[in-house]
């Protein structure tokens, strides 16, 4: 099971570097009057780290909103 999970991990890794290497244009972002310009893999990172923060964020929410409804009297 070990070798599965390192293999998996490499595998993983070795698509992220492909990704960086294939997504190096430069590009840029605009929101609001605010404008930046940096690499397109690097946007992709930055976006879905900021995807897994928010999931995290929503699901802690949402187990907090239950484990308040079920302390409920009812």
């Amino acid at each position: 099971m070990d070798k599965l999970l390192l293999a998996v991990k490499i595998l993983i890794a070795a698509l992220v570097l492909i990704l960086v290497v294939q997504n190096i244009v430069m590009v840029e972002v605009r929101f609001l009057t605010w404008s930046l310009r940096l690499p397109m893999a690097i946007l992709l990172v930055v976006i879905y780290l900021l995807g897994m923060l928010t999931g995290k964020s929503l699901w802690t929410l949402i187990r907090r909103l239950r484990s308040d409804r079920s302390r409920r009297p009812g």
